[in-house]
């Protein structure tokens, strides 16, 4: 496994901003296994459950959500082999992980996690691949850190991450289709593209972007058989609308979603 590379650069070097802007990341796949897919947004974890009841009713999985912009962004798709989900919220992460618990004795597998408007959010389902999965969490970076080492040793891949509210947490599973792991924590967005290409020349493939406390989180694998990607960012979520479409038409999936910072 390989260690985290955490890329700095001098105050001095850095670009002058007025102002930072929020923006859409999208990661893109080919060869995902998936046979369809849908999106949508709401401004409320209310109607955020009607739109999800609406795409679980014409055979979608829920896959992924991100909260930025004020909008929640909910990703779906066909293919995923699930046989049932659910999904829950909670605004102590002490309850979310009982909550954890609770579905995990019902059989349930936590495929998703993500935190927005004083919510944390997790998604589940049956029928995962994944194996023994465990949710993690740790109040500082280094202890997270040291995490993900110790569970590499034992076997565990990290699927997902968040940080919110002083923490950060991981989902991390066995059976998770991957080879071998690696992680980069960048401080500026400029600086994401060149680590990208760089573990992509290396054989890895990015798996989940997060923008947590100031950093940018890199995840990448490796898998069994190479496969296509590319990643996009829009700041207006119409725009990022016509990045989805454009992409679908050229047969890519988009596999991971975010909200972050430059």
């Amino acid at each position: 496994m390989k260690r985290t590379l955490k890329l700095a650069l001098a105050a001095a070097l850095l670009p002058i901003m007025a102002s930072a802007g929020d923006f859409w990341v999208g990661v893109f796949a080919k060869d995902t296994g998936y046979t369809d897919q849908s999106y949508t947004t709401s401004k409320s974890l209310s109607r955020l459950k009607i739109k999800i009841d609406n795409e679980w009713a014409k055979g979608y999985d829920l896959i992924d959500v991100s909260y930025g912009h004020d909008v929640w962004m909910a990703l779906y798709a066909k293919g995923t082999g699930y046989t049932q989900q659910a999904y829950m919220h909670r605004r102590d992460l002490k309850k979310f992980n009982q909550a954890v618990e609770a579905y995990k004795e019902k059989g349930f597998t936590l495929i998703n996690i993500e935190y927005g408007a004083g919510e944390w959010l997790g998604i589940f389902a049956k029928g995962s691949k994944w194996k023994d999965v465990k949710f993690i969490y740790s109040r500082y970076l280094e202890d997270f850190e040291k995490s993900i080492i110790k569970h590499w040793r034992e076997g565990y891949m990290l699927v997902d991450i968040e940080a919110a509210e002083g923490y950060w947490t991981g989902i991390f599973a066995k059976n998770s289709g991957f080879t071998d792991q690696a992680y980069d924590l960048v401080d500026e967005w400029e600086d994401v593209s060149p680590q990208v290409k760089k573990r992509w020349n290396a054989g890895y493939r990015l798996v989940n972007i997060e923008y947590t406390a100031g950093e940018w989180f890199l995840l990448f694998a490796q898998y069994p058989k190479p496969r296509e990607e590319i990643f996009a960012n829009n700041e207006d979520i119409e725009d990022f609308r016509e990045t989805i479409r454009k992409y679908w038409k050229q047969g890519y999936y988009l596999v991971d979603i975010a909200d972050g910072r430059d």
